[in-house]
């Protein structure tokens, strides 16, 4: 997954190519703040897969480690990589 991240990552960069910073333009401004929200979500993303990963070779390579130990490191990374909430809130009840 981590290589898929990057790839994107690659291609998301490559469509920002020669946009500029122009701030007379509301929609160019616009694109370049979702650009670098997306940037940024897209490179913790991968270090999320990275941590994960790290975990899970661990796991592997040492099987006295306990489910509570691996489900406890697992747990570290949800906490370090939580998403934040959608702009608008969440629905309640609907």
């Amino acid at each position: 997954m981590r290589k898929s991240v990057s790839a994107a990552l690659a291609k998301l960069e490559e469509g920002q190519t020669g946009l500029g910073t122009e701030t007379g333009c509301l929609t160019a401004a616009a694109q370049g703040e979702v650009y670098d929200s997306w940037k940024r979500y897209a490179e913790d993303v991968s270090k999320r897969c990275g941590s994960l990963q790290k975990i899970l070779e661990q796991v592997g390579h040492d099987l006295l480690m306990t489910d509570e130990a691996v489900k406890a490191e697992v747990d570290k990374l949800k906490v370090e990589y939580a998403d934040t909430d959608a702009i608008g809130g969440q629905a309640k009840g609907r």
